[in-house]
């Protein structure tokens, strides 16, 4: 896909921009050329970083925020500048247009979804990975997945494992509260799901508002387990796009 430019203008209340790129493809060079959108305090955390493929993706992850909303806000992209809430979430700076965004990786993909004027989040796994699906579900999921899962066997198991926890990874990420939340507050119905949107559900200790429009869309993309929440009541439309195509700005 050649990406056109993007602005807030043309970015629409119902449709949410899912930018992705594949981090061990990069080349060192590319990487070089990356860093130099980064902050000083940017480059001075990464240098913390003891495990090398964790300081290659987040490297990519931290300029890739920056190149990607440069789009929307015509600014240099090394101009820019965060602010993060009480719980890590970041914000732009002097956020004129109401940009939202999240991001989520691993070594294999990269995401950063983008929307305007609603708390949003995003989350990626390898549905692949090996877990301990059966302790880690009674430990952190509602009481209602943990039994949806425990009726399922082998693969189908898996699958609706990574499914639940991107979805909850994604919820958590969008309310800006992260896992603070309780992880167990609220559940999904995938009996009740309209195509990739999934009902979520609350418990009686949710502390947010059980009311606020959820959207919450689990799908697989790239092979990996994928779902954003976003808070509307728009029926969303998501739009994919190729980060690679931004990498040529940086020649």
């Amino acid at each position: 896909m050649i990406l056109p430019t993007s602005s807030p203008q043309s970015l629409r209340t119902n449709h949410i921009d899912l930018w992705f790129i594949e981090p061990h493809l990069l080349s060192i060079e590319t990487i070089t050329s990356l860093q130099t959108l980064l902050s000083d305090e940017e480059i001075f955390k990464l240098k913390q970083y003891k495990n090398k493929a964790a300081q290659h993706t987040s490297t990519i992850t931290r300029a890739l925020c920056r190149l990607i909303l440069s789009q929307y806000t015509h600014a240099d992209p090394r101009s820019l500048k965060f602010i993060r809430n009480q719980h890590g979430k970041p914000t732009l700076v002097d956020n004129i247009n109401d940009l939202r965004f999240n991001l989520s990786h691993n070594n294999e993909l990269i995401i950063m979804t983008v929307c305007i004027s609603d708390d949003i989040g995003c989350d990626i796994e390898n549905p692949k990975r090996k877990i301990s699906i059966e302790p880690i579900s009674r430990r952190y999921f509602a009481k209602q997945e943990h039994e949806q899962l425990i009726d399922l066997l082998g693969e189908q198991q898996q699958q609706r494992f990574f499914e639940i926890w991107t979805l909850k990874e994604a919820f958590v990420k969008a309310t800006g509260i992260g896992i603070g939340l309780g992880l167990d507050s609220f559940y999904f119905d995938f009996n009740k799901r309209l195509s990739n949107n999934i009902n979520v559900n609350f418990n009686d200790h949710y502390t947010l508002d059980k009311e606020a429009p959820w959207q919450c869309i689990q799908s697989m993309f790239n092979k990996q387990s994928l779902a954003i929440c976003r808070a509307s009541k728009v029926q969303q439309t998501i739009n994919d796009f190729d980060a690679k195509h931004l990498l040529a700005s940086l020649d």
